[in-house]
C-alpha cells in the first residue's frame, strides 16, 4: 500500500535549512489542531483557502509549522489523486508496464474520535500491486535493461493520456526472475485533459516527451551509460539538414552500431552543394524514431 502521509516526511522549504524542524512531531499536530478549529468557528481566516491565493497569503519565511503541514497535505493529497487517475487511465497495461492498481483506500487515523478535518484524521492511499524487484537506480549499467525502458514508455505513450513527468532511473524496477521492467510512482504525472482532442494532446506531448527525457539520462556518462546508442531520426528530419555536423555525429557512434544503422553514400542533395562527397544515410529498414522523440 501506498499512503502518501504528511507525517513521514521533512519540511521541503527554506524553513527546514534554518531551523531543522521535522515536518511533523505530536507538538506540531496541536498546533494545526487547533488552528483548523480555529477556522471552523471563525475566529481566524481559512488558510485551506488563503494558501491557493498566491497574491494574498503570507510571505513563506512568515509561514507558521502548522501552515506548512497544510502546504504539504495539499501536495501530497494532489499526487495521491494524480497517481490514481494515471493508473485507471493506463489500466491496459496494469501488470506490464506499470503496477496493477487494486483500489484507493481512506483510513481514519483514531477510528474512535470525531472527524476534525482530513488534514488532521483521514490518510488515503493506493492498494498497490508489489513488485518484488530492484530499483534501476542500484543496478550497473545494461543496454538490454535500457531497450526495456524505452519499450515501456513508449507503450504509456501510445496510449496518449498520461506523461509520466518525474523520469528518472529510481523510478524503474526490475522484477525478480523475469527481470521485466515496471515503471512506478506516478503522482506527479501530466494527465490528458478531458476537452483536448488527439491532435492536440500529442502536441504536449511532443513539447516534452517521457521518452526524450529518459534517453537524455541513459546516455548520460554520469548516469552509466545505459546507452552507447541511439535510435536515429528519418533522413527528413532537419538533424540532417546539415551534412558536415549530420557526418560528425554518425561517426561519433561506436563502430558496429554505425555500420549496421547507416551507409556512406555519394550524393549532392543539398543546398548548396556543387559536387558530390560522401555522406551517412540510414540503411533501408532500419527503425526510426519521430521528430518529437
Amino acid at each position: 500500500m501506498n499512503f502518501p502521509s504528511r507525517r513521514l516526511q521533512y519540511l521541503e522549504s527554506q524553513l527546514a535549512v534554518t531551523t531543522g524542524i521535522l515536518r511533523w512531531s505530536p507538538s506540531l499536530e496541536g498546533h494545526l489542531q487547533h488552528a483548523v478549529r480555529e477556522t471552523q468557528e471563525g475566529v481566524a481566516p481559512s488558510w485551506f483557502e488563503l494558501i491557493r491565493d498566491d497574491e494574498n497569503r503570507p510571505d513563506i519565511e512568515l509561514w507558521e509549522d502548522w501552515m506548512w503541514e497544510v502546504s504539504t497535505w495539499r501536495y501530497r493529497l494532489s499526487n495521491h489523486s494524480t497517481g490514481l487517475s494515471a493508473y485507471r487511465l493506463l489500466h491496459l497495461l496494469q501488470g506490464q508496464y506499470i503496477p496493477r492498481l487494486f483500489g484507493a483506500v481512506h483510513i481514519h487515523i483514531d477510528p474512535d474520535s470525531t472527524t476534525l478535518h482530513p488534514t488532521t484524521d483521514i490518510v488515503q492511499g493506493l492498494v498497490l500491486e508489489y513488485i518484488s524487484g530492484v530499483s534501476m537506480a542500484k543496478l550497473n549499467p545494461g543496454v538490454d535493461v535500457s531497450i526495456q525502458v524505452m519499450e515501456a514508455l513508449r507503450g504509456i505513450e501510445t496510449e496518449n493520456c498520461v506523461l509520466h513527468n518525474a523520469i528518472h532511473i529510481g523510478n524503474v524496477v526490475l522484477r525478480d526472475g523475469s527481470c521485466s521492467l515496471v515503471i512506478i510512482d506516478f503522482g506527479q504525472a501530466d494527465i490528458r485533459e478531458p476537452e483536448l482532442s488527439d491532435e492536440e494532446r500529442k502536441s504536449v506531448v511532443w513539447r516534452s516527451p517521457d521518452t526524450r527525457r529518459m534517453r537524455n539520462l541513459l546516455v548520460n556518462p554520469e548516469d552509466g551509460p545505459w546507452k552507447r546508442t541511439v535510435t536515429p531520426y528519418e533522413m527528413s528530419d532537419p538533424h540532417y539538414k546539415d551534412p558536415s555536423v549530420s557526418n560528425e555525429y554518425v561517426e561519433s557512434m561506436p563502430e558496429d552500431f554505425r555500420w549496421v544503422t547507416f551507409e556512406r553514400v555519394l550524393d549532392t542533395d543539398w543546398e548548396g552543394a556543387r559536387e558530390k562527397v560522401y555522406q551517412w544515410r540510414i540503411r533501408p529498414g532500419v527503425r526510426c524514431r519521430p521528430i518529437y522523440d
